[in-house]
């Protein structure tokens, strides 16, 4: 980009303006004061700040039509990067407590993905930032590979969590979370996962019958969920549910 002019835009227009960068600095300050939401006409506060390309909080949470739309708004993240490129960072959360992260400059109905890791940092589980892989090489975490969790991570004070890599390493694993202790990776071959892995398979394993096989859960209905083939996704509910006994074992032991 050149120094000594820069070009802009009027609207309805498609032919650029050369403009000295004296005149382009005061046309950026004048907007930057003057920018309004596209909705109510107002201009953003700090407590009604813009968290959409030219939207305000309050019309978002009124206006946005594309799921999720029972959000709640949580804060502004942080980011160095952001304000550098002149945008900002924010956090919602829908009615299940799942928290999404955007930015100001995405457009009011874009599509939202839960943040599984943003979750349960605002929960304040301890996540695993970094993994060595069977040859003894340490590799960052992905921020977005973080896949499904067992467990009430509103209440619980133990979750379990999925990972998995589409690309890269293709690293495909669990990790038993706490908010005091630090992340326990699921292994079939280590206690205490293995331990709470068998006595859940076990216990599932016995619910097998003909023409039906496993009950691997009950749904809200009332009715049992049955599968023929088992797989760890059954069993994570399980071995949640082991993994807090334990937990509460320990802090019971502690104090008494």
């Amino acid at each position: 980009m050149r120094d000594d002019y820069k070009q802009v835009y009027l609207e309805s227009t498609s032919h650029p303006l050369a403009i000295t960068p004296q005149a382009y600095e005061q046309i950026v300050t004048i907007a930057q004061a003057n920018r309004i939401c596209t909705h109510c006409l107002n201009g953003y506060t700090q407590e009604n700040p813009q968290v959409a390309e030219n939207v305000c909080l309050g019309c978002f949470l009124q206006r946005r039509t594309t799921s999720p739309t029972d959000l709640k708004f949580v804060g502004e993240v942080p980011s160095e990067y952001a304000e550098r490129y002149g945008y900002q960072v924010y956090t919602f959360m829908d009615a299940k407590g799942y928290v999404y992260v955007r930015n100001s400059q995405q457009p009011l109905n874009d599509t939202l993905e839960r943040d599984i890791r943003a979750t349960l940092l605002h929960y304040d589980y301890k996540m695993p930032e970094q993994y060595t892989l069977k040859g003894g090489k340490v590799v960052d975490l992905n921020t977005y590979s973080w896949r499904t969790i067992y467990g009430d991570f509103t209440t619980s004070p133990v979750v379990l969590v999925t990972y998995r890599e589409n690309y890269g390493d293709h690293l495909d694993t669990a990790f038993v979370l706490y908010r005091d202790h630090e992340p326990l990776e699921f292994s079939k071959r280590k206690n205490p996962t293995r331990q709470w892995y068998l006595e859940t398979k076990a216990e599932i394993e016995a619910t097998y019958q003909p023409r039906i096989g496993y009950v691997v859960s009950s749904g809200q209905d009332g009715e049992d969920r049955t599968s023929y083939q088992l797989y760890d996704s059954h069993l994570y509910p399980g071995i949640v549910a082991r993994a807090c006994q334990a937990y509460d074992k320990e802090k019971a032991s502690t104090l008494s």
